[in-house]
């Protein structure tokens, strides 16, 4: 079956009128992600993400549902009050942009997300809107690395999760300067383009450092491929598993992670893996998968006697990160 931009739009398009006529306090629909950017495919898998807008609360923050192995849909529910100050959306680094695209729009009573779209989209790109986007990214990875740098005792898993989350912000902080926030699938590949944009390209070897990446090779990605996919699935197997890594998404991380290794971008395949082994740690309470986690950490080079260099590479990169905002901002006066 060959996957088409046209043929996922039919796919929302079809599910929301099922929805509407079952959902009377519906606001709106709109289309959000790589579909409404028009390169959804990845390793031949895909999802659909829409958000829909409630008048009333709605009973999920956000569902998964399956189309086919290849194919799910990711649906983030709203209350319309999410709306109120929608000129603080101009500074969202995800769905402002997709309240900047009018033909993202799926569904809109009375011309409600008409207006509301009209006031993101006045000055989005405005260099202060901008600078805000990212500068939110740099302020926050700057207070977790002085989380990582508390003298308490803190265990090592909870530690390393906890770097992991200051290196994508950083990296975030960078990549807002001239796009939405990074996806997980796409986080190496869209950081090494945004980074090329702004005459950084360096700075790719560097995040590649800090996930890992000097260390990483085929054998050891052959060796934990099934290890982590083992283990998404026995999150499956508990209620409070994260939609994220919901069994119907299986395609859409695993195939993606196969296509890029095979297609010699090796390096792109280690944040999606950390990211989802990470969220389906927070619901696996035997030890087996978590001392597999340890032991997969091990063989990248992450060890508990490691953390003051980690930390040291760390404030590195995000002192790069600060020094391109202040950069920015000097440039444009803000």
């Amino acid at each position: 079956m060959r996957i088409t931009q046209e043929m996922l739009i039919k796919i929302a398009k079809d599910h929301v009128a099922k929805r509407v006529r079952k959902e009377n306090d519906l606001v709106a629909v709109y289309l959000t992600g790589s579909v409404s950017q028009g390169d959804p495919l990845l390793g031949g898998s895909t999802d659909i993400d829409l958000i829909f807008v409630h008048k009333e609360e709605p009973p999920l923050k956000r569902e998964v549902l399956r189309v086919s192995y290849e194919i799910s849909l990711d649906i983030e529910h709203h209350h319309q009050s999410y709306y109120t100050y929608h000129r603080r959306l101009r500074q969202n680094p995800w769905i402002g942009f997709a309240l900047c695209n009018h033909q993202n729009i799926l569904l809109d009573r009375d011309h409600w997300l008409e207006f509301i779209q009209a006031s993101v989209s006045a000055r989005f790109d405005s260099p202060e809107n901008v600078y805000g986007r990212a500068q939110q990214f740099g302020e926050k990875a700057r207070t977790l690395w002085f989380d990582l740098d508390d003298p308490q005792e803190v265990d090592w898993e909870d530690w390393i999760a906890l770097y992991f989350k200051a290196v994508g912000t950083a990296a975030n902080a960078i990549a807002c300067l001239n796009g939405p926030a990074l996806t997980t699938r796409r986080f190496m590949l869209d950081f090494a383009s945004r980074a090329e944009t702004l005459e950084r390209l360096p700075l790719v070897g560097e995040l590649t450092r800090l996930l890992g990446n000097e260390n990483m090779n085929e054998d050891i990605f052959k060796e934990w491929l099934p290890v982590w996919e083992e283990t998404l699935e026995s999150a499956n197997e508990q209620v409070d598993c994260p939609p994220n890594i919901s069994k119907v998404r299986k395609a859409y991380f695993l195939q993606s992670v196969e296509a890029m290794a095979e297609s010699g971008s090796l390096h792109a395949v280690l944040w999606p893996m950390i990211e989802t082994w990470h969220q389906a740690l927070t619901c696996l309470e035997d030890k087996e998968p978590h001392q597999k986690w340890q032991q997969f950490l091990a063989a990248l080079g992450f060890q508990e006697e490691q953390r003051e260099n980690l930390l040291s590479e760390l404030d590195e990169f995000i002192d790069q990160a600060e020094r391109l905002l202040e950069g920015y901002k000097n440039e444009f006066n803000l």
